[in-house]
């Protein structure tokens, strides 16, 4: 530990990155790119010899700027990229076209939770020189950026965004503003962002997966704002996978994770970021299918309940797990922005990491999955953020109205 936050050196980072995207995998809902693929990303980066340290920089000691980064596109396909080439190639184009000195750039800052998402600015600010900021954009990993808060509560322009293809090929994309005196806060475009930057990813050129660069904050202390983004988060996974990896057999999962969510002994934001993690269902992983199109895995996952056969759990996931059925009730189990974790045979997994081309791997078929609901950060209290986490649902085909799972007293719930 350092009095700026955390310093890996160079022959643990291997080791400290792998807990990292093992809680990240955990904590992401089922999303933000695959555990294999973060772990292929770290082994990969890792095997030439490390020679300087990480270091993962506490918000509360930040000063100087700071760039946001990942990699967008579908799960499945980001496994094939070399990490963390193209998001580099993004951050210089992206300093460039500001006009800013690469020098003068302090931070690399993680877009959300997941094992990719994190892992990625790890190796980006490692390779690069930077610190990494220990924050993220969602607390969990979320299907579009508009659930980012970096654009949609912090009002930081999405312009430009720099998306970078595997193979050097770089497009900007920016969005002109018309300035308004009757105009009395700035605007959130990352839907608008969204909406080009996802056909983007379809042209041969990207293959359905492009290093991502947008989001710059001339001084990151600006992120110290009410929702602004999550603090903590990077450590807290760090951590959470450390727990996770080192669980004794003999310990329920539950109980034993739940002493480190309440602990708020990595960073005081922590029990008040995730108020509540409850188990919500457990069975047999039944089966599991998906179809790539547009930048984002869609599909369905269905677990017979452990006691009863004809019992059904459901969860609807576009990248992330969004909703969680029990064919029981009629209304859902749990829903975003609430997280919807799984652990099979106590292991963290993705919805991409299930996946054997669009199905179940054969292997895990009707192995026992435990899946957990944990509360969603206050961050999604605000209304852009509400109205767009439902936007997204309601293209699921859900229009209920969106209930907190720990509010609920359901059968299912443990």
């Amino acid at each position: 530990m350092t009095n700026c936050g955390v310093e890996i050196l160079p022959d643990e980072l291997q080791n400290e990155l792998q807990k990292i995207a093992y809680g990240a995998c955990f904590l992401g809902s089922g999303g933000g790119g695959g555990l294999d693929t973060s772990f292929k990303y770290i082994n990969d980066y890792c095997k030439g010899g490390i020679s300087k340290n990480l270091v993962i920089t506490d918000l509360n000691k930040a000063q100087g700027s700071g760039i946001v980064v990942a990699y967008m596109g579908a799960p499945q396909k980001v496994g094939d990229v070399k990490c963390p080439d193209a998001i580099c190639d993004g951050v210089k184009k992206y300093m460039d076209y500001k006009g800013v000195d690469l020098n003068d750039l302090k931070y690399i800052i993680p877009i959300e939770i997941g094992p990719v998402s994190m892992v990625a600015a790890c190796l980006a600010a490692h390779r690069m020189g930077k610190a990494v900021l220990d924050v993220d954009g969602a607390g969990r990993a979320v299907p579009t950026l508009d659930l980012i808060t970096y654009g949609t509560n912090a009002k930081t322009s999405v312009t430009p965004t720099i998306l970078c293809s595997e193979n050097h090929h770089q497009i900007t994309l920016e969005i002109s503003e018309v300035i308004s005196d009757e105009k009395d806060e700035a605007s959130d475009d990352s839907s608008t962002m969204e909406s080009l930057a996802r056909p983007v990813l379809c042209l041969p050129l990207f293959d359905q997966k492009a290093g991502l660069v947008m989001w710059y904050f001339p001084d990151v202390t600006v992120l110290r704002e009410p929702n602004a983004c999550v603090p903590g988060t990077l450590t807290f996974c760090r951590e959470l996978g450390d727990a996770i990896q080192s669980k004794p057999k003999d310990k329920e999962f539950l109980p034993y994770i739940k002493e480190l969510f309440e602990s708020q002994s990595i960073y005081p934001a922590i029990k008040e970021n995730y108020p509540a993690i409850r188990e919500m269902c457990r069975g047999k992983l039944i089966s599991a299918t998906t179809s790539t199109a547009g930048g984002f895995d869609v599909g369905v996952i269905t677990i017979e309940d452990e006691g009863d056969s004809a019992r059904h759990y459901t969860i609807i996931f576009q990248n992330e797990s969004l909703i969680l059925w029990d064919s029981n009730y009629a209304d859902p189990l749990a829903m975003a922005p609430d997280l919807i974790s799984y652990l099979i045979e106590e292991k963290p997994f993705t919805n991409g990491d299930i996946m054997r081309g669009d199905a179940l791997k054969e292997e895990l078929h009707k192995k026992e999955i435990v899946v957990y609901g944990i509360a969603a950060p206050r961050v999604f209290v605000t209304r852009e953020m509400q109205s767009n986490i439902m936007s997204v649902l309601n293209a699921l085909g859900y229009y209920g109205k969106y209930e907190p799972f720990w509010k609920k007293q359901t059968l299912s719930m443990r």
